[in-house]
């Protein structure tokens, strides 16, 4: 009897599985083999974005700190001579540019004095000079110049020919004047030098002269900072205190944070 009632349960139960097999779509399939799991990229979007992998850093390769330059210094083989230095003298070339802005008679050529110091002051030179001779040696250019003092470096005297500006108000007018240089020593012979380094990317503080590497080189450490010829250094840090009192060692140059440094 038990035996009769167990068949009869079980036949009950493959009943229902076959009615619910078909209520699914039809009979039930055999489980198909257990297969090993295949990697599906993932897709984004409309479709996959290929993206690097991270590199990893050489341990070897020396790394930049952020924000610091790598590019390195430009030196060109030629550059154009910015100015020149003579017994107290401190020259440049007289260009068209200078004639402008200083307001000279166009066409002038020789070597304009921005600076007279020592044995040039002595001599009655001053500051706006056009030195155009040295001795019986004209002077048209910088190298003019360097080239000339070359020919009377082992002298003790030289005249030097000059163009001075009248001072008069109107039209500029140019005298021609001489003035008797004099050393105790040999006089030797000026040194030229290019125009000051610039960084990479400065803007250009002039109009424009060509390339800027006909002139300058590009880069860093090839100047003191601060400049040693300022005569005022960069303000000193101040505290709040003295920034609030307004009181200060000199007369009212602005507001004080707009030079030092407040702590």
């Amino acid at each position: 009897m038990n035996s009769k009632v167990a068949l009869l349960a079980a036949g009950v139960v493959i009943a229902v599985v076959l009615v619910a097999g078909q209520q699914r779509g039809g009979p039930a399939q055999p489980a198909a083999p257990v297969q090993s799991p295949v990697a599906v990229p993932a897709i984004v979007g409309p479709a996959a974005v290929p993206v690097a992998a991270p590199v990893q850093p050489d341990p070897a390769t020396p790394t930049v700190a952020a924000g610091e330059s790598v590019v390195p210094n430009y030196v060109p083989r030629r550059l154009k001579v910015f100015e020149g230095h003579w017994q107290g003298m401190d020259g440049r070339l007289m260009t068209e540019e200078l004639a402008r802005k200083l307001n000279y008679p166009r066409g002038i050529q020789g070597v304009l004095l921005g600076e007279v110091t020592l044995n040039a002051a002595f001599s009655g030179l001053l500051g706006g000079d056009i030195v155009v001779k040295v001795d019986e040696f004209p002077v048209a250019t910088m190298e003019d110049f360097q080239a000339a003092t070359r020919e009377i470096m082992n002298r003790t005297e030289a005249r030097i020919g000059v163009l001075r500006k009248d001072s008069r108000p109107g039209a500029p007018v140019l005298r021609k004047l001489t003035v008797v240089l004099r050393s105790e020593s040999s006089l030797g012979f000026a040194q030229l030098e290019g125009a000051p380094m610039i960084l990479a990317g400065d803007p250009r503080p002039h109009g424009y002269r060509g390339a800027c590497t006909e002139c300058h080189p590009i880069g860093q450490g090839f100047e003191l900072t601060p400049d040693p010829d300022l005569i005022s250094l960069p303000p000193p840090p101040i505290t709040r205190d003295i920034a609030a009192k307004g009181t200060s060692s000199h007369e009212v140059r602005g507001p004080c944070e707009a030079c030092h440094v407040i702590r």
